[in-house]
């Protein structure tokens, strides 16, 4: 099997997009033609966003339905939404939807494919120890997307003590404009040795709402007491822990912005 890091070598010219998440200090993003400061991935494939919530996991539940976060507390439902609020904004962001996707947890491979739940996230009490949600989407053919998996591995174990947690989606595997599949994630996560939850979301069937399918790496930025959208956005900065740092100053200083259980 080729390994996604010799494939993604020969796609470095053809495949740098531009950047568009808004820089956490509040700046504006710089253009991939700034390799050095963010790059970004483009696709030719169009994107069909499918059933919002239930693309690619078993249909356990029907779309609009409540889930339960791990230690039984219904998951947000009064303003989902797709707006970020940005640092520094007046205006809360919405509360992202409970999507569910097929994947594994932890990165995994000796347990079978499971449905992950947003709702496994949800910390509205703090049991879990979350504070943040790293929520991104990458595609096996994207050098950036790569990049970014190889930069986040080595910081999960430092960043969980912070209360940082990550889940990635693979939209599309080393072929683009296919949508990705099990051998996809499974070569992907053997590649990286990802050491948090992986899943599928083939042609962003869920999180394609967010962003432009011609665009990856996507991120978006969590906070876990209440899943509200602090920040999103498409590339890769080049500093996972600096685009974190200030929404953990920012968690620790401000209440949640909607109502807890």
């Amino acid at each position: 099997m080729r390994s996604f890091s010799s494939y993604v070598g020969s796609h470095v010219a053809s495949h740098v997009g531009r950047l568009s998440r808004a820089a956490p200090s509040g700046g504006l993003a710089v253009a991939c033609a700034l390799a050095a400061a963010a790059l970004g991935c483009s696709s030719q494939s169009s994107n069909d966003s499918g059933d919002a919530g239930m693309g690619t996991a078993p249909p356990d539940g029907q779309a609009g339905s409540v889930d339960l976060n791990p230690y039984g507390v219904p998951y947000p439902s009064n303003n989902i939404g797709t707006k970020q609020r940005g640092l520094g904004g007046p205006i809360a962001g919405d509360q992202i939807q409970d999507y569910k996707f097929l994947g594994y947890p932890g990165g995994d491979l000796s347990k079978p494919l499971q449905t992950i739940s947003l709702a496994d996230f949800y910390d509205p009490e703090g049991k879990l120890g979350y504070k943040l949600l790293d929520l991104g989407v990458a595609a096996g053919w994207c050098v950036p997307c790569n990049q970014e998996t190889e930069a986040i591995v080595p910081l999960v174990p430092t960043l969980a003590k912070q209360g940082v947690v990550f889940a990635q989606a693979l939209d599309e595997g080393t072929s683009e404009g296919t949508g990705a599949d099990q051998a996809d994630l499974v070569a992907w996560i053997t590649e990286h040795k990802s050491n948090f939850d992986e899943m599928l979301d083939p042609e962003n069937g869920n999180l394609g709402v967010f962003f432009d399918a011609a665009e990856v790496p996507w991120d978006a930025i969590i906070d876990t007491r209440t899943m509200e959208i602090l920040q999103d956005g498409t590339g890769y900065s080049g500093n996972v822990q600096g685009d974190l740092s200030p929404w953990l100053t920012w968690v620790a200083q401000n209440p949640p912005s909607y109502p807890t259980p």
